[in-house]
């Protein structure tokens, strides 16, 4: 009886080992966050000035923080903007991205354009 009780919880164990390494396995994929049309939670509540950020709406020219630029050889860059991936011609907040070079990006809106450069220096 004690080996088979012994053997049982020795397969049990091997189970439970399996299923662990499995687990971590999967926790290497990366993650990408679906917000669902909601607030990105990781995103500050607060701007830069200190005024109330609620939703993409509210955002001011000074809130938009350009992060990085990926340059493709055909031309067709993209931009990390608070923390999103953009592309010309999608929004964030009430700015439409007009352009993205290889060392900044211009919002539109309106008739008013803006122009975000890429801070020199690294780390």
């Amino acid at each position: 009886m004690v080996s088979i009780s012994f053997k049982l919880m020795n397969f049990f164990f091997s189970v439970l080992i399996s299923l662990l390494f499995l687990s971590l396995a999967n926790a290497q994929a990366a993650f990408v966050y679906d917000d669902h049309g909601k607030r990105d939670p990781f995103v500050p509540l607060v701007s830069s000035s200190g005024m109330v950020v609620t939703y993409d709406r509210d955002l001011s020219v000074d809130d938009l923080v350009l992060e990085g630029i990926v340059a493709d050889a055909s031309g067709e860059n993209i931009a990390i903007v608070n923390g999103k991936i953009v592309k010309n011609h999608d929004h964030i907040g009430p700015y439409v991205v007009g352009l993205i070079a290889v060392d900044h990006v211009e919002f539109l809106q309106g008739t008013d354009r803006f122009v975000l450069k890429m801070k020199k220096g690294g780390m």
